[in-house]
């Protein structure tokens, strides 16, 4: 109960300490925490990189080094003189001032060059003290100031409802010198501070004094961090990258340094974003809205997605609104979602017997429209001029400009003042693919890459694609993806399985070649069948979880038979977008030792999967992004742990010929698709044709006449 001036004061300075409590919980003061954490891993990564390196490695920096001194003392590699300083090295007999200063140095130079371009990765299955400390600093980080914020609002409108009250009761004078107040005055103060004590709660004040002393001291749990990193390391990254500042982009995304200089100097507003943006990221949205049309090819697993988000939200706030995202209709609930999740951006499905009611409220509200390529064809006859950006994933869909929904999307393309066309793969085949994607956009690039095709060396050509085509690899951006195992595991056929192939080989059945190894009834019966229980239990007791794919349903139907409990429905082509989505919802808060089956064509597109990470590929594939994109549903940014993948294949079978086949191919694409670099992949045979081979090698092999 407030009673006098001591009341008041008292109420007065509560308020003020824990305003001021609030806001000492600020993100510099945890910033320096991670900083320090961070640097201290750091320093560890460079000190085991110096117990590696021989200590002749300082005369690659000083020539003609008499090392004979650091021998005699024992010491052999880079470590062993580290730490020592040039009056140190002075005490070592036979070593002088010029060799001290030169030894000193020489060392300091390598130090802070590897930890100038060390990126330690947070290893889960053998997490170090001090690894399990920085993670913790970044946790209570965002736990608290997340707490603070949540706790603040709610203490300032607590504030707000006595604050002026209080402003006016604080002019309450001890009795003696009140007298002096005039009688109105002294009634308003008296109301003010009755308002108060109707308004005021004491318990409501003490939680708030609560809530900051147990922020104040928060120690999560170890494995509170641990689930935390698992779920959303990618944030965690996205901090620590922060720390260390941007990299080189022109050595690796191989632009020119004005085209850097330019990019780097728009001024991205992250308003409203739900997300920390990788630096690759940020630049990636920053180049897109400097160039306005352009081509985003970054590999899979990137956050291509996060990147158009930003450029839609930027240009949001520049009252440009209207936005439309074209995309497969396998992807489209993805898309959805991931507004949903980084933005606070309106979203209208254009799609269904509703559509035109969506595309209504979108015209009169804003926002962004997601739609299909197949209705981009009503489209047409709708949009005009209203368009501020069109965004076009998968755009490799579009090569064709005689295709219909090429034709459609263009037109949208045209008529808006923004263009991002996104594709991971989009060499894959034939630079004339890429040259008809970059026409729609910027043709003045068209024309100079193909008036000088024969003189282009692959540097010069990323510098003349430069203001329309970015790719970024994840080797190069991802520095802490854990590492990528690929094992390829040989088995037999089983006995009955034999006499299938063998057949099917006499009948030139290319499909029945494939599913051969799969067609015993039983594990008893199938090697490979047996060899994938196998996997999938030692992933169960190794605390795994496990992604399956096949290009062939029936293949997926007898693995889920076999699995029972342990696998959720496969996904194929023919389950809706939302099923799908439940799906890997459900498998991603499943317990370890949990399956996914996917038809390759269908579960390796557009799905982000990073709970597994053990991935089992039952037959090798026709084209090497075929794999490659199902590897990337888990192997992306965001896994935590190091991922294995199972190639199952059998012997002496069209297995081997496809694994060469896609041997060579893998060599082709990362020489050009990859890079980026100027060449044609017209070599590259036709699937039918490539079977028609396969088979005759294995005719010839089991001696068959066709």
């Amino acid at each position: 109960m407030i009673k006098n001036k001591k009341d008041i004061n008292h109420l007065d300075k509560e308020i003020q300490t824990i305003n001021s409590r609030f806001n000492g919980f600020s993100e510099e003061f945890y910033d320096t925490f991670v900083e320090l954490s961070w640097k201290e891993l750091k320093h560890e990564y460079v000190n085991e990189k110096l117990q590696k390196l021989p200590i002749d490695t300082i005369t690659s920096l000083a020539n003609k080094l008499n090392l004979y001194g650091l021998y005699n003392q024992d010491m052999k590699t880079l470590a062993d003189v580290s730490h020592l300083s040039i009056d140190d090295l002075l005490r070592i007999p036979g070593i002088g001032e010029k060799s001290a200063e030169a030894i000193y140095y020489s060392t300091k130079q390598i130090e802070e060059s590897i930890y100038k371009n060390s990126y330690p990765k947070i290893n889960l299955e053998n997490l170090s003290d001090e690894e399990l400390r920085l993670l913790k600093s970044i946790y209570i980080k965002q736990y608290v100031l997340d707490h603070v914020d949540e706790a603040k609002k709610d203490f300032l409108a607590f504030q707000k409802l006595i604050d002026k009250d209080l402003q006016i009761a604080k002019m309450k004078l001890p009795y003696i010198f009140s007298i002096f107040q005039s009688k109105e005055k002294r009634e308003k103060i008296s109301f003010a501070i009755n308002q108060i004590n109707v308004k005021f709660d004491r318990d409501k004040l003490n939680e708030f004094k609560e809530t900051i002393n147990y922020l104040d001291s928060y120690t999560p749990k170890d494995e509170e961090v641990i689930n935390d990193f698992l779920v959303n390391n990618a944030t965690y990254y996205a901090l620590l990258e922060k720390i260390d500042g941007p990299f080189n982009q022109n050595d690796v995304y191989g632009l020119t340094a004005e085209i850097v200089e330019k990019v780097n100097s728009f001024e991205l507003n992250t308003d409203g974003l739900n997300v920390t943006l990788r630096n690759y990221q940020e630049f990636g949205a920053k180049y897109g809205l400097t160039y306005k049309r352009t081509l985003l090819g970054d590999e899979m697993g990137l956050g291509k997605t996060i990147q158009a988000i930003a450029i839609i939200n930027h240009l949001h706030h520049e009252e440009k609104k209207y936005a439309i995202v074209v995309c497969p209709l396998s992807v489209l609930a993805n898309w959805k979602r991931e507004i949903q999740k980084f933005s606070n951006l309106k979203i209208f499905i254009f799609h269904g017997k509703q559509r035109e009611d969506f595309y209504n409220l979108w015209m009169k509200n804003g926002g962004i429209m997601i739609t299909t390529y197949e209705h981009t064809k009503f489209l047409q006859a709708l949009v005009s001029e209203k368009l501020d950006i069109l965004i076009v994933d998968e755009a490799h869909y579009i090569k064709n400009p005689d295709a219909r929904r090429s034709k459609n999307v263009y037109r949208l393309a045209e008529i808006a003042s923004y263009d991002l066309f996104m594709s991971g793969t989009p060499l894959e085949n034939r630079l004339g693919e890429l040259s008809q994607l970059i026409e729609v956009l910027q043709p003045e690039i068209t024309n100079e890459i193909f008036e000088n095709m024969q003189l282009l060396e692959p540097q010069r050509f990323k510098e003349v694609i430069g203001p329309v085509y970015l790719r970024r690899n994840r080797s190069d951006v991802l520095k802490e993806l854990p590492e990528l195992n690929i094992i390829p595991v040989w088995t037999e056929f089983g006995e009955s399985e034999l006499t299938n192939y063998i057949e099917a080989v006499k009948s030139e059945a290319i499909h029945d070649m494939r599913r051969a190894g799969w067609s015993g009834k039983s594990p008893k019966d199938s090697p490979k069948l047996k060899m994938l229980m196998d996997l999938c239990d030692q992933a169960k007791e190794s605390g795994h979880k496990i992604l399956i794919f096949s290009f062939y349903k029936s293949i997926l139907q007898k693995v889920y038979s076999h699995l029972k409990d342990r696998a959720f429905e496969p996904i194929t082509g023919s389950l809706s977008n939302n099923r799908r989505q439940e799906i890997i919802d459900e498998f991603t808060k499943a317990t370890e030792g949990s399956v996914l089956i996917n038809q390759i064509e269908a579960g390796g597109v557009g799905l982000n999967i990073q709970a597994a990470s053990i991935i089992i590929i039952c037959e090798p594939q026709w084209k090497p992004s075929t794999e490659e994109q199902a590897i990337s549903r888990a192997y992306r940014m965001g896994q935590a742990k190091n991922v294995t993948v199972y190639r199952l294949l059998t012997e002496d079978s069209i297995d081997g010929r496809i694994l060469e086949l896609l041997n060579q191919k893998s060599d082709l694409f990362n020489l050009y698709a990859r890079d980026s670099g100027v060449g044609d992949l017209s070599q590259n045979i036709h699937e039918s044709k490539l079977a028609a081979q396969a088979i005759q090698k294995e005719q010839e092999r089991l001696q068959i006449t066709s």
